[in-house]
């Protein structure tokens, strides 16, 4: 099997950049969508990398995204907002549906943003990071084309439905949870698939509802400890969708499969101005001394340490920001054929 090829990350960003440039983006935003993706890679989460620039890229010549979109916020209330995406990349809107709702928490101490007309906006962590630096603790959720069978059942109803949290600290680690509601990402699975290996019993099940290990029959995945995150997943779909009147769950167009359909996703966004309810500084110090406490818990057996949700992804970001991007060679391929398309060379 081939090696994966070892990019930069800037690289990565500025060739990401071109490519949705070629498809008619403004630059600022094919900036945004292109960082988001290369900010999964370097964390780790490969699935949600640069070799999405291929769907969005196919799907956007074709009309099926809008590159041009015409983003319109609505101010509800005091600290609520509606974004409408028109259509256009995931990560653009939700960029701006997480500006919209820290605005709103500077003055209300906390703002929510429903968005709907978005499309996949990747990993999760990167806008709930994005509040964090401003000194608020972001969450995001967003419902997503179904591939989860619902606890008990064997007919696909959820989407992994993912949602993140994250919180700003001083000299530790933050936390950073950014999570599917399924045992696992149905990209992971796919990955699997197309790679020819084997997944874990408790991943996915077949048409019949039977776990299975060959991921090339894998028709569902399941939610995670069950009937707990079947619940997570159905709350999300109703934050995500029914606030906006977005479609949920088996209604939802397939990115992947669908070539004559437009997706209409939704996503909710949220921001928690800390300095609404104590002085910030004094908040990340005393994060500091509940995580110092938390990684001196004696280890269990076969584990060297105690990590903080998202350390180790950040401890990954480090490392592969010094080594580059390890990009599988036939996600190289697929790159370099779109990148021979729009006249715009993929890097490696």
């Amino acid at each position: 099997m081939a090696q994966p090829a070892l990019i930069p990350a800037d690289k990565l960003r500025t060739w990401g950049s071109a490519i949705f440039q070629a498809t008619g983006m403004a630059t600022n935003e094919a900036d945004v969508c292109a960082d988001v993706l290369v900010d999964s890679n370097l964390r780790g989460i490969d699935t949600h990398g640069i070799y999405l620039a291929n769907l969005y890229a196919r799907r956007l010549k074709i009309g099926l995204m809008n590159p041009k979109p015409n983003l319109t916020f609505e101010k509800r209330r005091a600290a609520i907002g509606v974004l409408d995406g028109d259509f256009g990349l995931g990560q653009w809107i939700t960029y701006e549906a997480t500006r919209h709702a820290m605005e709103l928490a500077k003055d209300a101490g906390i703002g929510v943003v429903a968005v709907k007309n978005s499309n996949h906006f990747g990993a999760a962590a990167y806008y709930t990071q994005m509040m964090a630096r401003h000194d608020m603790i972001g969450l995001v959720m967003s419902d997503g084309e179904c591939d989860v069978v619902p606890f008990g059942g064997r007919e696909k109803f959820c989407g992994t439905d993912p949602i993140s949290l994250c919180v700003p600290a001083d000299k530790q680690p933050w936390f950073c949870m950014d999570m599917a509601t399924s045992e696992v990402a149905f990209g992971k699975v796919r990955a699997a698939a197309e790679a020819g290996k084997t997944i874990p019993p408790n991943w996915a099940v077949d048409r019949n509802g039977n776990p299975v290990t060959d991921a090339k029959q894998a028709y569902a995945v399941v939610p995670m400890s069950g009937a707990k995150g079947y619940a997570l997943g159905i709350m999300i779909e109703i934050l995500s969708s029914q606030l906006t009147g977005m479609p949920f769950g088996p209604h939802i167009i397939r990115k992947f499969d669908d070539w004559d359909n437009k997706s209409f996703l939704g996503h909710y966004v949220q921001a928690i101005d800390i300095s609404a309810f104590c002085d910030p500084a004094d908040f990340r110090k005393r994060i500091d001394r509940m995580f110092t406490e938390l990684k001196a818990i004696p280890t269990a057996p076969g584990f060297n340490e105690i990590m903080v949700p998202g350390e180790p992804e950040e401890r990954r970001k480090a490392e592969r920001s010094k080594t580059g991007c390890p990009i599988r060679a036939e996600d190289v391929a697929l790159l370099t054929r779109l990148g021979a398309d729009l006249a715009v060379p993929f890097p490696a």
